[in-house]
């Protein structure tokens, strides 16, 4: 009997594991001048790594899977250079590491300069050797330059710009060596064509006036509260004399309460100028690059500045009107509808006495005062219906053809019409959105605080205010309302004591409602 035994003859293998060595940064680092410390992750297969490398200003310290490299500030100009070798097994990775020197070779650490249109000198002081430094200029017809060895100084001469267009130039220092490389932009304005006024909003005449004389501007009108068309009597203006040859005027409105600048004026030398659309498309084009966005009626906004630009011409010549508008923050509810009254009648100027006392009954008005004044009468009404209103009626009884000369209608619920913010009175978008749906065009305003539109459908202007008057509760004390006034010729005078003591008068007869 054979008997057979079999024996399984399987080789033995092994498999050796692939070594690996990775690090979290690739074979060059550059560190900052000032110094800084580095974390490197290290990922391998091996159980152990080490690390040698670095020198007198790069430290190296190992942490867990981590290599810290931790360098030195390097005050010296020359950039400096370490090699770090990672050892795993037999693997091996090398980083080459970098710190800058001293990137500058000027004390100051300012490289970009903005400098107006005029003439001026930039002086440096420079740390090294000026018989070593090389300078390049990419201009050589505006911009020079002057070494001075014994002072250590580096001064750079910047010629007046004549043209309107701003310009650039750059200069690079560094020493012999090539180290230490500084680079300086001068970025000088154009001569000045369009005026932008002082951006100091809410400021004195202090500052308006250190602003112009900083841009070479003269002082050539202080206030005389003389009436001006535009801007209207009382208005405190500050005229200033520029050095644009297309804007050479601009003139500034204090306000006389609290001595505030919230208005300026920039005139155009040429009274014509904007007649022409090239030269209106020009001026548009100047606020838009200047931040400005379009609105409405010529007239553009800045949300940086809170302001508004009105471009425009009248009688007295081209201007740029700018005005300082806070952001609404909030919506603000207005009136359901335009408060019309007796005006929705186009020919409201034939009404008489007779025919505003019918409407007024009509509509639910009762009359709390009536003053007489020379050859006519004020009569002021008010309704519960209109919540917090009164209406008054200037009436011309020895004209039998067109009696009624104006109206107004004032609102003690203030909010309906405009907010006010920092010394600023502003019509809210909601109660400026229905005089635009009611076909008033905003037109200008009057002595920083009278907002005036036209509705050139039917000649009529509307004069919109802030007014302060008696309290009739206490006559040490006065309250605000808003005043809608309409006439069927341009507002110019806003010397409104009258119409303010026949409001306070009237407020005394009747407890209106702020609902």
């Amino acid at each position: 009997m054979l008997s057979w035994t079999f024996v399984s003859c399987k080789p033995s293998i092994e498999i050796a594991q692939v070594q690996s060595l990775e690090l979290s940064v690739q074979e060059r680092l550059q560190m900052k001048q000032e110094g800084e410390e580095v974390e490197v992750q290290v990922k391998t297969t091996e159980t152990d790594w080490s690390f040698l490398g670095g020198g007198s200003w790069l430290k190296l310290s190992k942490s867990g899977n981590k290599l810290i490299l931790k360098g030195a500030t390097n005050e010296e100009l020359q950039k400096r250079k370490a090699s770090v070798i990672v050892r795993a097994g037999e693997l091996s990775r090398t980083i080459e590491v970098e710190q800058l020197g001293k990137a500058q070779i000027l004390e100051s650490g300012q490289k970009t300069y903005e400098v107006d249109q005029w003439a001026r000198e930039i002086t440096f002081i420079v740390d090294n050797n000026l018989e070593d430094l090389e300078v390049i200029s990419s201009v050589s017809d505006w911009v020079k330059y002057e070494l001075n060895p014994k002072k250590k100084e580096f001064r750079i001469i910047v010629e007046e710009n004549k043209s309107y267009d701003e310009r650039t130039a750059t200069l690079y220092l560094r020493d012999a060596d090539g180290n230490g490389d500084s680079k300086i932009t001068i970025k000088q304005e154009g001569a000045m064509y369009y005026v932008l006024p002082y951006g100091g909003f809410n400021q004195t005449e202090e500052e308006v006036k250190a602003f112009e004389n900083q841009r070479r501007s003269v002082l050539i009108g202080k206030p005389s509260g003389l009436a001006n068309s535009l801007i209207g009597g009382n208005a405190n203006l500050w005229t200033f004399e520029t050095k644009s040859k297309a804007f050479n005027v601009i003139q500034y409105v204090i306000e006389p309460d609290e001595r505030r600048y919230r208005n300026a004026i920039a005139w155009a030398t040429d009274p014509r100028l904007f007649a022409r659309d090239r030269e209106f498309d020009k001026a548009v084009a100047f606020l838009l690059k200047e931040g400005f966005v379009p609105r409405r009626n010529s007239t553009y906004y800045s949300e940086k500045h809170e302001c508004q630009a009105l471009v425009a011409m009248s009688n007295e010549g081209s201007f740029i009107m700018y005005t300082f508008e806070p952001k609404q923050t909030k919506e603000m509810a207005t009136f359901g509808q335009f408060p019309w009254g007796v005006l929705q009648d186009k020919e409201w100027r034939d009404y008489d006495r007779e025919r505003v006392e019918a409407w007024e009954k009509a509509n639910g008005g009762r009359l709390v005062l009536e003053e007489e004044d020379d050859g006519g009468i004020s009569l002021v009404f008010a309704s519960d219906e209109f919540g917090g209103m009164l209406r008054i009626y200037s009436i011309n009884e020895r004209n039998d053809v067109r009696p009624l000369v104006g109206v107004q209608h004032v609102f003690t619920k203030t909010d309906q019409v405009y907010y006010y913010d920092r010394g600023a009175t502003v019509l809210t978008n909601e109660f400026a959105t229905l005089a635009r749906k009611e076909k008033f065009e905003f037109s200008r305003y009057l002595d920083a605080r009278i907002f005036l539109f036209e509705h050139k459908d039917r000649t009529l202007y509307m004069g919109v205010y802030r007014s302060e008057v008696e309290d009739p509760q206490n006559k040490d004390q006065q309250i605000i309302v808003a005043k809608l006034e309409f006439l069927s010729t341009q507002l110019s005078q806003t010397d409104d004591s009258l119409d303010k003591a026949i409001i306070t008068k009237a407020l005394r007869r009747v407890k209106l409602t702020n609902q």
